[in-house]
C-alpha cells in the first residue's frame, strides 16, 4: 500500500516537473525591444504587450506608446494587432494607427536556426495617402518612381518631398525608410533566430516596408541577448535602414523576467547618422497567458 502511494507521489512530482518545464520553455517571445524573435504563442494561448519610447532629435521630443496582443491559432501561427499613440514635441497625445499582423514560424524541427515570417498592414489615422499630392503640396524630382537607390542615392529613397504642413511639426525622418509613420503601409520581417551556446541568443530581421505607389524601403534589425541568471538578461540591439542617409539606432537592453509569464524590458539608444534621433529611452512589458 505504501509502495503504491510512493509511486503515485513520484508520478505526480514528475507531472508537475514536466508542466513547470513546459511553462519555462514556453515563456519566450517578445524578448527584445526592437528586434522580433521567432516564437509565437501556442494555440489557445496569447501574449499581451506594451511598449513606450521617448526620443530626442535636436530640440524636439517624441513619445510613443504601443499596446498590442498576439494570439496563437495553429501550431506556429499567430495573429494579433497593435495600436499606436504618440505625442510629438508636447503637442498632446493622439491615436495614430492600428497595425493588424500575422506571424508564421516554419516547422523545421530540430534545425539549429528557427525561421519565421511576420507581416502586417498599418492603417494610419491621418495617412499622407489622403493628402493632395499635387504640385501645391509636393515638389518631386525627375526620379519619381520612389525606389530606394541605395547608399549613394539622394535622401528620401529617390523621391524628394517638400511637405507643407503649416503649423504641424516637421521631421525630416518621419516619412522615410522603415521607420515611417503617419502613412498607410505594408510591412514584413523575415526572422532568423538561433542560440549561441546555452545562454546567448542571436536574432536577425530583414525588414521591408511598402507604402504603395511603387515605393519600398528595406532595413534590418539584429539583437544579441545574454541570459546571465534565471531572471536577468542583457543585450545589444541595432535597427536601421539599408541606406547611409537613413535612420539607424544602437540600443543597450536589460531584460527582467520576475515570473515565467512576465518580462520587463528597458533600453537606452543612440542614433547613428544625421537622420537619426540623438538619444532614446525604451521600455516594454510582456504578459503571456
Amino acid at each position: 500500500m505504501r509502495s503504491n502511494k510512493t509511486m503515485i507521489c513520484c508520478r505526480a512530482a514528475l507531472l508537475v516537473t514536466a508542466l513547470l518545464q513546459g511553462i519555462a520553455n514556453a515563456h519566450h517571445g517578445e524578448d527584445f525591444l526592437v528586434v522580433m524573435d521567432s516564437t509565437v504563442p501556442e494555440p489557445m494561448h496569447a501574449t499581451v504587450f506594451s511598449a513606450i519610447e521617448w526620443s530626442r532629435r535636436g530640440t524636439e521630443d517624441e513619445v510613443g506608446f504601443e499596446p498590442g496582443f498576439m494570439a496563437g491559432v495553429l501550431p506556429g501561427l499567430a495573429v494579433g494587432s497593435s495600436f499606436q499613440f504618440g505625442d510629438e514635441d508636447g503637442a498632446g497625445w493622439e491615436y495614430s494607427a492600428v497595425d493588424p499582423s500575422i506571424q508564421w514560424t516554419l516547422p523545421i524541427g530540430d534545425f539549429p536556426v528557427k525561421f519565421a515570417v511576420h507581416a502586417g498592414y498599418v492603417f494610419a489615422d491621418e495617412s499622407d495617402d489622403d493628402h493632395d499630392h499635387g504640385a501645391d503640396d509636393h515638389d518631386h524630382d525627375e526620379d519619381d518612381g520612389g525606389v530606394d537607390p541605395g547608399p549613394d542615392g539622394p535622401l528620401g529613397g529617390g523621391m524628394e518631398h517638400d511637405h507643407d504642413h503649416g503649423e504641424e511639426h516637421e521631421h525630416s525622418h518621419s516619412h522615410n525608410g522603415i521607420h515611417r509613420h503617419g502613412q498607410d503601409h505594408f510591412h514584413m520581417r523575415l526572422i532568423a533566430d538561433t542560440k549561441l551556446g546555452d545562454h546567448t541568443r542571436l536574432v536577425a530581421n530583414l525588414i521591408g516596408v511598402a507604402p504603395g505607389g511603387g515605393e519600398y524601403d528595406f532595413g534590418y534589425a539584429i539583437g544579441l541577448r545574454y541570459q546571465f541568471s534565471h531572471a536577468w538578461a542583457a543585450g545589444i540591439e541595432n535597427i536601421g535602414d539599408f541606406n547611409t542617409h537613413g535612420e539607424n539606432e544602437l540600443i543597450a537592453g536589460l531584460y527582467w523576467t520576475p515570473i515565467h509569464s512576465c518580462t520587463i524590458r528597458l533600453g537606452a539608444g543612440v542614433g547613428i547618422g544625421q537622420a537619426s534621433s540623438d538619444f532614446s529611452l525604451r521600455s516594454g512589458l510582456t504578459w503571456r497567458f
